[in-house]
């Protein structure tokens, strides 16, 4: 699989009782993406945690910002799609474009993950040689995936995004006991201004 150079995250509020239906209708869009949009990853789930908990969360990868083009008209043709939109039952509250930076790491796509953390952040410009730095940390108590970038739409443009893939809750204890014990992640505190950490439980 080609490196995707661009992430985009939708984050959708959605009526707890329309979730089960709301997933099934994701589900063809996601089968779309893949095949028409040529989207390299896609992973939709539940933000379980942080400012926007219970909503939809949405993720895609790109190789370029063409297919996010290519995207948007899926979204317009696809009749799943707007049935969700008219139910009344879902809202789009945000949807933000994340340029990628090449981080190091063995990544796992052949399982699918039970869970990602986000983590944003203003950041120094040193901040992908610190993520670096830290990746085998990560990679050591069995996380999946790790992507980090910088995100360049919507009121965090200039934030930094961590987004990283757990098999389970057990990994991710692990990875923050580890992290915390560890001098260059403390250092790292000093610099990095974090303003939200959320974990979305992933459903499909």
């Amino acid at each position: 699989m080609a490196d995707p150079k661009y992430f985009i995250i939708t984050v959708a509020k959605c009526d707890p009782t329309y979730v089960p239906t709301a997933m099934e209708q994701v589900g063809s869009v996601i089968d779309d993406l893949k095949s028409k949009a040529g989207a390299l990853v896609v992973r939709a789930g539940i933000i379980a945690t942080g400012e926007q908990t219970g909503s939809l969360g949405l993720f895609q990868a790109y190789e370029g910002l063409d297919g996010f083009e290519k995207a948007l008209d899926i979204y317009a043709a696809s009749s799943d799609y707007a049935a969700m939109m008219a139910s009344g039952k879902v809202s789009v509250v945000m949807r933000n474009i994340v340029k990628m930076h090449s981080v190091p790491f063995d990544h796992n796509t052949s399982e699918t993950p039970k869970f990602i953390v986000l983590t944003r952040a203003s950041a120094p410009a040193s901040s992908v040689e610190t993520v670096t730095q830290l990746a085998p940390i990560f990679a050591d108590n069995s996380a999946l995936t790790l992507r980090f970038g910088t995100i360049v739409t919507g009121n965090n443009a200039g934030n930094q995004l961590l987004g990283v893939t757990y098999p389970s809750m057990d990994a991710i204890e692990k990875t923050y006991d580890a992290l915390r014990a560890d001098a260059n992640y403390q250092a790292a505190l000093a610099d990095f201004n974090i303003n939200l950490r959320a974990i979305v439980r992933v459903l499909m």
